[in-house]
C-alpha cells in the first residue's frame, strides 16, 4: 500500500468516526393513554295501553277519525264516534339519565275485521328523543289516524305496530 492510499484510507475512517459521533443519539418519549367504558342498563318497552279509536259508525262518505296523544278525538264530518278512546302508550326503562331516541318502526298500518275489510291508520308520535329519569324510567304516547270508508263494514278492527327505544 502507498502512503497515498494509507492517507486516503486514514481519511476515510476519520470522516465514518466523525460522522458516528457526529450523530445524536434520539430521546425516546412515551405517553399513556386509559381506555374506558361505560355499561348501559339493557332498554326494556312495555305497552302501557293500545290506540283506541272508540266506536264509529260510518256514513256514505269517507272521512277520518284522529286520536291525539292526550287521548282527544276528532271525529270526522258524516261520523258518528263516541265511547272511550285512548292513545297508545308506552313505558321505557333504561339507564339513568341517559338520552333514548323513540321511532314508530312503521308508521303506516291496516286494520282488519278478520275477513276481507280494511283501514288505513297513520300513527304519530310527538316524543323523537327523551331523556330517561334519574331511575331510568319514561314514557311516551303514539297518536293515529284512522282513514274510515264510505259505509265501513261494520266489525271490529285491530292491526298491531311495533315501537323502537335506543339509546343515543
Amino acid at each position: 500500500m502507498t502512503n497515498k492510499s494509507v492517507q486516503a484510507l486514514g481519511l476515510t475512517a476519520m470522516l465514518f468516526a466523525g460522522v458516528a459521533l457526529s450523530i445524536e443519539p434520539a430521546h425516546a418519549a412515551s405517553a399513556t393513554g386509559d381506555a374506558t367504558v361505560k355499561i348501559l342498563r339493557a332498554i326494556t318497552v312495555t305497552k302501557s295501553s293500545d290506540l283506541d279509536f272508540g266506536k264509529i259508525v260510518p256514513s256514505a262518505a269517507a272521512a277520518t277519525v284522529a286520536i291525539a296523544e292526550d287521548n282527544s278525538r276528532v271525529c270526522g264530518s258524516g261520523l258518528s264516534c263516541f265511547g272511550t278512546t285512548t292513545a297508545g302508550a308506552f313505558a321505557v326503562v333504561g339507564a339513568a339519565n341517559e338520552t333514548v331516541t323513540v321511532a314508530i318502526d312503521n308508521p303506516s298500518i291496516t286494520l282488519t275485521d278478520g275477513g276481507s275489510n280494511s283501514m288505513a291508520v297513520l300513527l304519530a308520535t310527538t316524543t323523537s328523543a327523551m331523556t330517561l329519569s334519574g331511575t331510568g324510567d319514561g314514557s311516551f304516547k303514539v297518536a293515529g289516524t284512522l282513514n274510515v270508508g264510505a259505509n265501513q263494514a261494520a266489525g271490529t278492527y285491530s292491526g298491531q305496530y311495533a315501537v323502537s327505544v335506543s339509546y343515543q
